[in-house]
Order: C-alpha cells, then structure tokens, then sequence
C-alpha cells in the first residue's frame, strides 16, 4: 500500500521552460485561459519529465494548460515531475474515431495528402506492418483496412505524414479517442463514424525529440499513463503571478502542502477510475 505521506512529486517551474511534444489547439488555449483567469486558480497541474542535460521539461499531459499560463504571463506553474523510469510510467498511444464528415469528402481529402501510399490489406497485416515499422498508420472505414506505406522509416517522415493525414479531418470532423480498433466495436457507440485512424507506438526517445523540435506529434495521439497523478489542487493564481523568486513561490508551495495535510484535505484513491464529467 503507498504511504498516505508519499504525496506527487509538485514543482514550481518556470512556464516557458515546460515543452509541448504535441500542437496545442489554439481554441481549446484561448477557452481554457480565459476558465483560468476567471477562477483564479490552477486546478490540474501538468504532468511533466525532465529532458536529459536541459534545463527544461517536456509535458507529457496538459500542453494546453501551459500554453494558456504563457500567454496569460504568468511566470510560474505547478507541474508534476515524474520520469519516464518511474515504475508505473507507461506511454501508450489512442486511435482517432472520426465521424460526422462525409466518407466521400474523407476520401477525396485523402488524394491530395503529400506522401500518402495507401495499400488494401488485413486487419493482422496492417497491425504487423505498423509494429515492423513498414507502415506509419493504418484506416479502418466501412470499406475495409489500408495501411498508409512507411517509405523510408524516419522519425521527422512520419511525423510529417501523421500531421498530414490527421489534417484531413482535424477541424472538419468530430475526433474522439479510442484504444482499440474494432470497427464493430466502435460503430455501435459513434453512429455517425467515417473512419477509425491508428497510430503506431512512440517511445519516450520519440516524445523528447518532439519536444526539442519544431515539428510536434498531432495531438491527441499519445497516452501517458500516470500512476498517483495529482488533481483538483486548487493553488491560487496570485502566488504563481508574484513577482517573488522561485525560491519563495518553493517554500509557499511546501507550506501551502503542509497545510493541506493538517487539514486532511488530500486524498489518495488507489481504485481504477471512471471521471464522468471531464
């Protein structure tokens, strides 16, 4: 059992040295700045690792809320600082369901998709090729399985291609994450289902790469599973905005813990767990 005295592992950070591995969506940054300012606090704090030999982090959970604390200027945020060689770390990847778009106008957007070779073939032979690497994703529709060809198997490609072919819907279609790709599985919850993308497994070499890039992993593809993760702090704003250094925000985070304890406001669930209002 964990210690109910082990608590997350929270930092004060500055914002800007918090790197982004995927695009943020500007309407989602806008919306959540203005949710943040308005209530004054910082309620789920990112989730962070740090990048070897930098003095910098890459987020692995919350890329839109650093974002927002940017360009709010606000200096500081709190983040969760884990490593991906913490036991219970896991980067795992979600599928996209696309529906609500018209699966002509899907296929019609698909011809113009730079590098885009797509090859009709199995369900087994698409998840075979993904895993060896000799395609960089695969689409399920109601007309059947394509692999789309990796043809020459580097990083900066794929990560062209995967922002290229998820171009062909971002915007225009609804996107929901999904973790298996079963057509029969999925069709029954999405009526309205065009296609179901799937995406290969990154590795954490691949996240920090992005990070120190320009070209970022199109959102909503990697899945970071955080073990003991913290939410719901509620820490006020006005401290993170103080023009004090980060040595003092430090010891008012410490002392603001410790108040936390004696209040018996912090709890640790160690049950799986459905959150129905996110």
């Amino acid at each position: 059992m964990r210690y109910s005295t082990d608590l997350p592992d929270l930092r004060i950070l500055p914002a800007k040295s918090l790197l982004p591995h995927e695009y943020c969506d500007p309407r989602r940054v806008d919306r959540l700045s203005q949710r943040i300012r308005e209530d004054g606090l910082l309620k789920n704090p990112p989730v962070v690792a740090p990048i070897p030999d930098h003095e910098s982090y890459v987020v692995l959970d919350g890329a839109n809320r650093v974002l927002s604390f940017v360009n709010l200027g606000i200096p500081h945020i709190i983040a969760q600082l884990v490593s991906y060689q913490d036991s219970g770390v896991e980067l795992d990847t979600w599928y996209h369901v696309v529906a609500g778009m018209d699966i002509h106008d899907f296929e019609k957007a698909l011809t113009v998709v730079t590098g885009l070779h797509l090859q009709d073939c199995s369900l087994e032979e698409a998840r075979s090729a993904l895993v060896s690497h000799k395609a960089a994703a695969y689409i399920i529709s109601a007309n059947g399985v394509r692999m789309v060809r990796n043809t020459t198997m580097t990083f900066k490609y794929d990560t062209t291609l995967l922002n290229n072919l998820v171009s062909v819907y971002k915007g225009k279609a609804d996107i929901y994450r999904a973790s298996n790709d079963i057509w029969e599985i999925q069709k029954p919850y999405y009526p309205n289902i065009t296609a179901l993308l799937v995406f290969p497994r990154l590795t954490p070499t691949d996240i920090i790469r992005a990070a120190q890039s320009e070209e970022k992993i199109p959102t909503g593809i990697t899945r970071h599973i955080i073990p003991h993760r913290a939410l719901n702090i509620n820490f006020p704003l006005e401290v993170l905005e103080q023009e004090s250094s980060l040595e003092e925000k430090e010891k008012w985070l410490k002392t603001w813990l410790m108040d936390r304890m004696a209040a018996n406001s912090i709890r640790f669930y160690s049950e799986s767990t459905f959150s129905f209002n996110e």
